[in-house]
C-alpha cells in the first residue's frame, strides 16, 4: 500500500520563518506521481497550513491503490471509517467494547477538504515515544541478532496484559531487524493471538515467514499470506477449549522447524489471569524462547493486570495436566532458560476503543482482492469472476463454538464469511446423500483462506463461494466452517444492488426451497 504523508510538524522549523516554498511541495507530489487537477489550489492551502499551524499531517488519499481504502470512503460516514481509519470519537456510539479503559478523548478527527485530500492533528503529543529503557533492550536483541551462529536463531516472546502495546511494539522491532544493512535477516512471525491477529483476519494461529517490509500501519495494512494457518474460529479461548488451541499452536511450532529463520517473533494473547497463564505456561514450555519480553502500560489507571511472567514463575505456574498427558510432556517440566525484560511502555493519550473496529477493518482488507483494478466495490453478487462451485458431495461444513441442529447448517452458514479449509477426509462423515458431510470436532482445521457464501442452490446441491484470494484452488478445499465474525455492517450492504434494486436475502431474510 502506497501511503503519501506530508507532515507539517517536520517542516514546521522552516515555515515559521518564511513560506513553504512550492517546489518543496510540488516535489513531493512529483516523487509519488500525484497528479492534481488543480495544483496551485492545494500549494496555497499548504503553504498556509505550514505557517499556522505546527504537527499537522496533510495526506493525500486519492491514490492509495488499494480497494480497502476506496471502499471505506463509500462510507466515510460510518463507524468503521470515522472511529478506525481516522480515530474519530463519535459521542454518541457508547460501545462497551472493555479492551481498553484508558480515558481521554480525541477531538482532532479527519477533515477532508477537498475529494482525495485532508489533514488531522497528529502532533507529537499524540505520537508513540518509547524509553531509553525500550530503545536499549531493543538494540541488544538485533546486536545479539547480528552476532548470532548460524544454527541458533533468537526466539523472541512478546506478552502483556490487553493494551500494553504488544502490537505496536512487535512493529517496531521487525522495522528494526528490517533496517539493518549489515544482513538481511529471515524473520519469522507466530501470531498465537487469536483476538488482534497481526497478519491475518482474527480466530487464526497463524505462521508467516514473508516479512521482508517494514510495518507502518494496522494489521488491516499488511494483511499477509501465512505459510500454515488454523482456524480455531474465535477471539477467545474457553475453559473446554484450551486442549485445541495448544494443539494448533504445537502444530504450527513444529512445523516451522523445518524451515531455517534467524528470529521468530511470538505474539500471544492478553489474558493475564486463571486459564490465560496456564496457556502462557503451556507455550513458554513448548517454544522454549531466547528472550521473553513482557509489556506493561506506566499508567496508573490501567487496570489489566499481569504477574510479572520471570523464570521464577515459570517453575512454578500452573500447567494443563490433560495437554500434557496426551502430549505425553512430564508434569515436572518446566523451561525457565531465558532472558526476562519487563518494560513500560508509554502512556495512551486518547481511547481508540477499536478492538472490534480493527477485527472488521481487516476483514475488509483481506476482501478488497477482490478488485484491483476499478478501485470501485461492486455489489459482492456481481462479482461472478470469483464465484467458485463447491458440490455437496465434496464438502463439508461446520459451525464452530456453538451448537445448532445439522439440518438448519446450511441455512446459518450462508450470507456468512467462512473460512476455507482443509482437514483430513476420515474427519469427515456424511448423513445424508442430498447435504454435505459433517466435521468432526476432533478434526485438526488447516485454514486456507476465507470466502463468502454467496447462496447455496438446493436442487443442483451447490454451493456458491466468492473466494477473493485466486491463488486458492477449490481442489484443495474439502470444508467450510464459519466460526466468529466480527464483519463490519457496510461489508453485507454492499451485497446490495443499488443500480437494479436487488435484495439478496441474506439481507431481506426471504428464501425459497431451491436456493437458500
Amino acid at each position: 500500500m502506497e501511503v503519501y504523508l506530508l507532515s507539517l510538524n517536520d517542516i514546521s522549523h522552516i515555515s515559521m520563518r518564511s513560506l513553504l516554498h512550492e517546489n518543496q511541495i510540488l516535489s513531493f507530489f512529483n516523487d509519488y506521481h500525484i497528479d492534481l487537477p488543480l495544483p496551485e489550489i492545494y500549494i496555497e492551502f499548504i503553504q498556509k497550513l505550514a505557517i499556522f499551524h505546527h504537527g499537522l499531517s496533510v495526506f493525500f488519499i486519492e491514490q492509495l491503490e488499494t480497494t480497502w481504502i476506496e471502499s471505506m470512503k463509500e462510507f466515510n460516514n460510518t463507524n468503521l471509517s470515522n472511529q478506525w481509519l481516522f480515530n474519530y470519537n463519535n459521542k454518541d456510539n457508547d460501545d462497551d467494547d472493555d479492551d481498553n479503559d484508558e480515558q481521554g478523548e480525541n477531538t482532532h478527527g479527519f477533515k477532508q477538504l477537498w475529494p482525495g485530500l485532508g489533514a488531522f492533528n497528529d502532533s507529537y503529543y499524540h505520537s508513540i515515544f518509547y524509553s531509553n529503557e525500550i530503545c536499549s533492550k531493543t538494540d541488544e536483541i538485533i546486536s545479539r541478532l547480528l552476532n548470532r551462529t548460524i544454527n541458533n536463531p533468537l526466539i523472541i516472546f512478546v506478552c502483556g496484559a490487553k493494551d500494553s502495546g504488544k502490537s505496536t511494539y512487535l512493529r517496531y522491532l521487525i522495522n528494526k531487524c528490517l533496517s539493518q544493512i549489515n544482513i538481511h535477516p529471515k524473520i519469522t512471525f507466530l501470531d498465537c493471538d487469536i483476538g488482534q491477529s497481526e497478519f491475518t483476519p482474527s480466530g487464526s494461529i497463524s505462521l508467516i515467514n514473508n516479512i521482508t517490509e517494514p510495518l507502518f500501519g494496522p494489521s488491516a495494512s499488511h494483511l499477509k499470506k501465512p505459510l500454515k494457518s488454523f482456524y480455531f474460529g474465535n477471539i477467545k479461548v474457553e475453559n473446554d477449549k484450551i486442549l485445541n488451541y495448544l494443539n494448533y499452536v504445537k502444530l504450527s511450532y513444529d512445523y516451522i522447524k523445518s524451515y531455517q529463520y534467524d528470529i521468530l517473533l511470538v505474539n500471544t494473547m492478553g489474558w493475564g489471569s486463571d486459564t490465560g497463564l496456564i496457556i502462557m505456561k503451556e507455550l513458554i514450555d513448548l517454544i522454549k524462547p531466547t528472550n521473553l519480553i513482557q509489556l506493561r502500560s506506566s499508567s496508573p489507571y490501567f487496570r489489566h493486570i499481569m504477574p510479572d511472567i520471570n523464570p521464577q514463575w515459570s517453575l512454578n505456574a500452573s500447567i494443563s495436566n490433560i495437554y500434557r498427558q496426551i502430549n505425553n510432556i512430564s508434569l515436572n517440566y518446566s523451561y525457565n532458560n531465558y532472558d526476562y525484560n519487563l518494560l513500560l511502555t508509554p502512556i495512551r493519550q486518547y481511547n481508540y476503543k477499536k478492538s472490534n473496529l480493527t477485527r472488521q477493518s481487516c476483514i475488509w482488507s483481506y476482501f478488497s482482492q477482490i478488485e484491483t483494478k476499478q478501485l470501485i466495490l461492486k455489489p459482492l453478487i456481481d462479482y461472478i469472476n470469483y464465484i467458485e462451485i463447491l458440490q455437496f458431495e465434496k464438502i463439508g461444513i461446520g459451525l464452530l463454538h456453538r451448537q445448532i441442529e445439522a439440518k438448519y447448517l446450511l441455512q446459518v452458514l450462508n450470507g456468512s464469511i467462512v473460512a476455507l479449509c482443509k482437514v483430513n477426509h476420515t474427519m469427515l462423515y456424511h448423513t445424508s446423500s442430498s447435504f454435505p458431510a459433517l466435521i468432526d470436532e476432533h478434526a485438526n482445521v488447516e485454514c486456507l483462506g476465507f470466502g463468502f457464501i454467496r447462496s447455496i442452490d438446493m436442487i443442483r446441491r451447490e454451493i456458491h463461494v466468492i473466494i477473493p484470494d485466486r491463488s486458492i484452488s477449490k481442489t484443495m478445499i474439502n470444508s467450510l466452517i464459519k466460526g466468529y465474525d466480527d464483519c463490519p455492517d457496510e461489508f453485507y450492504f454492499m451485497s446490495i444492488d443499488r443500480w437494479r434494486g436487488y435484495m439478496p436475502p441474506y439481507v431481506t431474510g426471504i428464501f425459497n426451497n431451491s436456493t437458500i
